[in-house]
């Protein structure tokens, strides 16, 4: 603040004081200039009319000065209030030209922009230093960082090869325990010649081979046969788990699951083979397998007996009265209907037979049930029952026409039979990713945990009047088509739902 009268910087003062602000009082332009050399500031306030050097003259020489050259100047007159004056006053570099009295208020806001003004600029000068400072610091870090890594990378080379050294020595180590304790049998083979290179105890006592007898030497493919096809395995195909037979030196052929990796040693590509031999639990699986399917046979001969034992007695005792007097029509008539159930229960068990003919076709499903649907309606209407039909497209799919509609009377017949009156039975198809899906849905009370393990058996049956074969000819229909049967049954009712292959 410039005044040759002090009065006037006093009053100034009192307009400007703040905490934020420090303020500098000049009482001519000379001083004014000193204050400049020593300090910088952030705006002036200078008087026009002074003794000596005036304002216009002090403003030339603060613009003079290139540390003061952009410093904001505001003229402050009571007199000078030519329009030529202020002419003057801009061209010596003034921002603004302010006439006395001024507004306190207006001029502190004026002083507010220029300080914020300024101070901006001196936050962007420091962060501009600021990062000039940081690039240098950067520079400067990474050579030393570099000088330092350059330094310490021997010692470091050194320690890392001592550290692997060391860690594959452990690994190793680790690695020939595991293998030569492994009740599994192991051998590692050359992936470029097939040779063995090593392989363990086990290995050996399975395949009754002395050690010099297989080491470096070529490995037999052909000992070692995929049960599914019979065809040998392949060194270069992956393996998990796969079902083999394997010859032993003795020619004896032993069950296996057999798994391999590719691995490197020094550095020469091999194959690590781990076989498990299951020959003593295949043995035991089929033994187990025989004997349920001897209580299968027996269960089935029991209920076949019971079933055809029934009608035979009636023919029996009918042929008995026959001997000795006339038989009437009617109970010849029986015993035609008795000889004909007892052959409809041996020919629904031939159906059975897993090694049955199936004439398969490539037929639409919706075709089928459409056929079928007066049939299995006019039986619902006959007990007052409904049945529904949500048909979406479907492609075609190969199978038995015959063996499809018995599959569907079946289980849309029993549906039937597990509803009350009023009840609805819904048949839907859709097309599901790659298969055909038929849903057969009723409203019955659903099927009890005891019942449901036992589905599909043969002669297993909660009507008084069945024979038990009926769902278990649909399994063994939807066996012969490699499709699914799922059930899902609460006590809103059960639904069947049959999965085809769409591309079988």
């Amino acid at each position: 603040m410039v005044d040759d009268h002090p009065e006037n910087l006093l009053a100034l003062e009192a307009v400007l004081s703040s905490p934020d602000y420090h303020l500098v009082s000049a009482t001519s332009g000379q001083k004014a200039l000193k204050h400049l050399i020593s300090q910088e500031f952030a705006v002036i306030l200078l008087d026009v009319q002074m003794p000596g050097l005036n304002g216009f003259e002090t403003a030339k020489l603060i613009r003079a000065r290139k540390k003061t050259k952009h410093t904001p100047i505001i003229f402050l007159t009571a007199i000078s209030q030519e329009s030529e004056n202020v002419q003057l006053g801009y061209e010596v570099g003034a921002i603004d030209y302010i006439f006395k009295p001024f507004h306190p208020e207006t001029l502190r806001k004026k002083i507010d922009k220029f300080v914020e003004i300024y101070q901006k600029h001196k936050e962007k000068i420091y962060q501009s230093e600021r990062q000039h400072i940081l690039e240098l610091e950067k520079k400067v870090e990474e050579r030393t960082l570099e000088l330092l890594s350059t330094n310490e990378k021997l010692q470091q080379e050194i320690a890392e090869r001592k550290k692997i050294t060391d860690h594959l020595y452990v690994s190793q180590e680790r690695f020939r325990k595991i293998f030569e304790s492994s009740p599994n049998l192991m051998a590692i083979v050359s992936l470029e010649s097939g040779t063995y290179i090593d392989v363990n105890t086990s290995w050996l006592e399975f395949t009754g081979y002395r050690y010099n007898e297989l080491y470096n030497q070529k490995m037999n493919l052909h000992d070692f046969i995929e049960e599914a096809n019979g065809k040998r395995i392949h060194l270069e195909n992956p393996i998990r788990n796969m079902k083999i037979l394997y010859k032993t030196k003795s020619g004896e052929m032993r069950a296996g699951l057999l798994s391999s990796e590719l691995i490197d040693i020094d550095p020469e590509p091999c194959i690590l083979f781990v076989l498990t031999d299951i020959t003593e639990r295949d043995l035991l699986e089929k033994g187990l397998t025989r004997l349920d399917r001897l209580n299968l046979i027996g269960e089935m001969a029991a209920g076949i007996a019971h079933e055809i034992r029934n009608p035979m007695t009636t023919v029996y005792g009918f042929l008995q009265i026959a001997k000795n007097s006339e038989v009437s029509k009617d109970i010849i008539e029986l015993m035609l209907d008795e000889l004909d159930r007892a052959n409809s229960i041996i020919t629904e068990f031939l159906n059975l037979a897993k090694n049955k003919v199936s004439y398969k076709k490539r037929h639409q499903i919706n075709s089928i049930i459409e056929a079928l649907f007066p049939l299995i309606q006019a039986e619902a209407l006959r007990a007052n029952k409904q049945v529904i039909l949500d048909l979406q497209p479907c492609s075609e799919i190969l199978i038995d026409e015959k063996e499809i509609r018995q599959l569907i009377l079946n289980i849309a017949l029993n549906g039937l039979d597990a509803m009350t009156q009023g009840g609805k039975l819904t048949i839907t198809t859709f097309a599901k990713e790659h298969t055909v899906v038929l849903n057969i849905k009723d409203q019955g009370t659903g099927i009890s945990p005891e019942v449901l393990e036992k589905i599909g058996t043969p002669f297993f049956t909660t009507k008084d009047s069945g024979t038990g074969l009926g769902l278990a000819i649909c399994y063994s229909i939807a066996k012969r088509h490699q499709a699914e049967i799922d059930i899902e049954t609460g006590q809103k009712g059960t639904a069947f739902s049959i999965t085809f292959l769409a591309d079988h």
